[in-house]
């Protein structure tokens, strides 16, 4: 499909072969040969080895310089499974949707054929709910530091005698004494003169490399490249065009200081040599698993090294970003890089125990993963499941586990809505009403039986209760139960613990890492009381109610015992019966609840000002949008579908997504409104395939005239993917109290392809309503406005109340229970309070 729809680039290869090296660089990493001599630049860089040598390659080619198409993509996994492989590593991103998006079930295919699935996270961290392939079949690959680093100096002189050394990361030559300046534009994009100038470069919107070269056509002598935030902590060493040193953002505000204290400023770059770094530190880029995570598995699944990897290069390339032709290894940085050594590994373990199952191997991986030592991006704080997963690879562990949790590619399907409930090898409940049971099958891989000592660790208000022991006969599965007990945990927390498994028997080591999310379950419950603070004799009136927001009928019981300090009034109970002196009870059903309804539809004159490029108001460009992004802003409160909401998520494909979003709720593929699959709660004033970063600004600001207020969302001359074409639009949302919701429209296309919505959906997918799809309504045009207007929606809810009376002295908590057909576990909701 790419060759049909996209004109290569020139010199781009018309065949598997890479343009850029990034193929080439994750085979070896994988696979490449050991015993590899790798030289950069004329000098030696150490001797490299594949993960697994020599293992046998297939390549295919589903990407080229300008994208990818995921039908090319699920055509090669296909392909991949007819030729029977054993693993496939996958370095590119998606995944967000895997229930629905073709490349991830395209791997649920090769799941289902014993293929073992290792895939990059992505590098949009370190922010929550950025990791790509949600994919439970898939494994999901993290980033981190290896112990080997590239390193070099920057030595700055001044007049007076004035001095500084900073280290940095380099595989060049070095340069200098040389000036140092600032470049004209901090970001170093194309022109300037630098002629024999050191010039110091801002990271952010043009690659590093791209830098580079930006600053070599203008002559510079070498690039002094920093760090654009704190939060950004990886350094990396690409191939430059020229003699470069990459520091951190506070190295770099040091140097621009002496550069603005001092005159005559010189600078002398070494050239990069090996050296070491702290080990086991997340980088900064690798995106991130989050609370937002929908699937009842946690991604990423582990970590890998994936900064600074050094493995083999295309001598030959198209893109200025990849550095000077010629060199045949890189030394470069990503989740792209992480994802092969998992690849690798796993190939090895099948090579090992070529029985197991793709779920056995990932199961061996993640249970003997190293956690010790493991940091997050700030060097010091300990990792969380949502950085790393289970921990960073260990093969020294991983082919003898002992014990292995395996699912099978059906279970995957039949728990789509509650992932949690399968036999994954960590545990993960986005939803915890309060307490959930789970069960686990731990399948024997000895030749022997095994006794296994079950503990668990984490913090004091979520309990896990396991069996003390578990016995495995040789080859047999065990089942056990945990449960999980976060009824202490606020709503909306998230807990992180962990069950180790330790061999009475022998001395394997197993850990399962749980995560939950305190969260109201399907059907909502709540209790209050007040006052809560009681003089002798005082009562005190508790109201619990239970609301279902589902589009279902569900049933209910809802049980609230008393704590003896309190005197229940029998006769003030409504809505339940009373089952004791301190007991009170209800059970029924809860009518399916009516949707908000969404219209959106052409006006005249109906939006404040209509289609006013924020470029006009001096508003800059947001950064870091490309082809598939999406950034949540905080934009104050608006109402839409009769709820208030702060956040907005702002995508690059033409959409934004009310309450904020993730990963997952990015995609280039357009619906037709309502559909049920992510994203949700959208407003689309034109969705279809862009690439911003090809071409194209967005913007985000607040605009007022007089007291109103509006958030105004703006695509300005955004460049569709496959064409040449741009587009100019804009969502205007009222701050005001009131719903107002508006789109406008500047220069417009026909969308990519053709393919493209206009429209809006409720929150839940189920209402929505189109202007345009696909050719079928009117497509927006210069001058258009739309404006988007819905209808709350209501939901059946049961009120419970009663009086209590003071009893006794002292600090009292009450819980009202919830069960229901609506959802796995019990719900908990208490109210407390003290007498006197």
């Amino acid at each position: 499909a790419y060759d049909e729809l996209i004109d290569p680039e020139p010199g781009e290869f018309d065949s598997a072969r890479d343009d850029d090296g990034h193929g080439t660089h994750t085979s070896s990493t994988a696979a490449g040969n050991a015993a590899v001599d790798a030289e950069i630049f004329g000098v030696e860089r150490g001797t490299i080895s594949g993960i697994a040598p020599r293992a046998h390659v297939q390549m295919f080619k589903v990407c080229g310089i300008s994208g990818c198409a995921s039908s090319d993509t699920a055509a090669a996994v296909q392909a991949a499974i007819g030729d029977g492989v054993n693993v496939i590593n996958f370095s590119i991103s998606g995944g967000g949707n895997p229930y629905s998006d073709a490349t991830e079930l395209a791997f649920l295919d090769a799941y289902n054929a014993g293929i073992f699935v290792a895939a990059s996270a992505g590098n949009a961290g370190p922010g929550a709910d950025t990791t790509d392939h949600r994919g439970p079949w898939v494994t999901t690959v993290a980033a981190s530091t290896a112990p080997r680093a590239f390193v070099n100096t920057i030595q700055l002189t001044a007049d007076g005698g004035a001095s500084m050394t900073i280290s940095g990361t380099s595989l060049t030559a070095g340069v200098g004494p040389a000036p140092v300046v600032i470049a004209e534009d901090p970001l170093c994009g194309p022109g300037g003169d630098y002629t024999d100038e050191i010039v110091i470069c801002k990271r952010g919107t043009y690659g590093r490399a791209e830098k580079g070269f930006n600053v070599f056509s203008a002559g510079a002598a070498g690039m002094i490249l920093y760090n654009q935030s704190a939060a950004v902590t990886d350094v990396e060493t690409d191939n430059h065009w020229l003699p470069t040193s990459h520091i951190q953002y506070t190295q770099g505000q040091a140097v621009l200081a002496f550069l603005s204290s001092h005159t005559n400023v010189m600078a002398t770059i070494t050239a990069g040599v090996t050296g070491t770094q702290q080990a086991d530190v997340m980088a900064s880029f690798s995106s991130r698993g989050g609370a937002g995570q929908r699937l009842g598995v946690s991604k990423p699944d582990i970590t890998a090294p994936g900064v600074q990897i050094l493995a083999g290069a295309s001598p030959l390339h198209v893109d200025v970003a990849s550095g000077p032709n010629g060199e045949l290894f890189q030394a470069i940085a990503g989740t792209s890089m992480s994802s092969p050594h998992i690849a690798g590994s796993g190939a090895l373990i099948k090579a090992l125990h070529p029985s197991w199952t793709p779920g056995q191997i990932k199961s061996a991986l993640m249970t003997t993963a190293k956690t010790a030592g493991l940091v997050k991006e700030d060097g010091t704080t300990k990792f969380d499941a949502f950085d790393a997963g289970s921990g960073r690879v260990n093969l020294n562990k991983a082919g003898d586990p002992g014990l292995t949790f395996d699912v099978t590619g059906n279970d995957y399907l039949i728990q789509e809505d509650e992932l949690f409930r399968a036999n994954y090898p960590s545990i993960y409940h986005p939803v915890m009403p309060g307490i959930v049971t789970l069960t686990r099958v731990a399948r024997s891989v000895l030749s022997s039986k095994s006794t296994w000592k079950i503990t668990t660790s984490g913090p004091s208000d979520f309990k896990i209760t396991v069996p003390s022991t578990l016995s495995v006969l040789p080859g047999a599965d065990k089942s056990f139960t945990v449960k999980l007990n976060a009824t202490a945990v606020p709503l909306g927390k998230t807990r992180f613990a962990t069950i180790t498994f330790t061999q009475t028997d022998g001395n394997r080591v197993l850990h399962m890492p749980v995560t939950i999310v305190r969260n109201q379950a399907a059907v909502t419950l709540t209790k209050t009381c007040s006052p809560s603070n009681l003089k002798p004799g005082a009562k005190t009136k508790c109201t619990i109610t239970a609301t279902n927001p589902t589009f279902d009928a569900v049933t209910y019981s809802i049980k609230d015992k008393l704590p003896r300090k309190l005197e229940l009034k029998k006769s003030s109970v409504r809505g339940a019966r009373v089952v004791s002196n301190r007991k009170i009870a209800a059970s029924g059903t809860l009518g399916a609840a009516d949707p908000a309804d969404v219209d959106a539809s052409i006006c005249d004159e109906c939006s404040p000002a209509g289609y006013l490029p924020l470029s006009g108001f001096g508003v800059s460009p947001e950064e870091g949008f490309t082809d598939e992004a999406i950034a949540n802003y905080d934009i104050g409160a608006f109402k839409f579908a009769g709820e208030t909401y702060t956040t907005i998520g702002f995508v690059s494909n033409g959409y934004a997504v009310v309450g904020g979003g993730d990963g997952s709720d990015v995609d280039y593929l357009n619906q037709t409104f309502p559909d049920s699959a992510p994203p949700n709660n959208v407003l689309a004033p034109f969705w279809t395939d862009f690439n911003p970063a090809e071409g194209g600004e967005l913007r985000i600001a607040i605009l007022s005239d007089g007291p109103l207020a509006w958030a105004i969302l703006d695509w300005e001359a955004v460049k569709e993917f496959s064409s040449t074409d741009t587009d100019s639009f804009q969502i205007w949302i009222g701050l005001n109290g009131v719903e107002d919701v508006t789109y406008t429209y500047g220069e417009m296309s026909l969308g990519d392809g053709g393919f493209v919505t206009v429209g809006a959906e409720n929150r839940y997918g189920n209402r929505g309503a189109n202007v345009y799809v696909d050719g079928d309504g009117t497509i927006p045009v210069a001058g258009t406005e739309i404006l988007v207007s819905t209808t709350p929606g209501t939901m059946e809810t049961k009120v419970i109340t009663f009086k209590a009376k003071n009893r006794r002295s002292g600090t009292w908590t009450n819980c009202a229970k919830l069960r229901s057909d609506a959802f796995l576990g019990t719900s908990y909701s208490c109210a407390s309070g003290r007498n006197r």
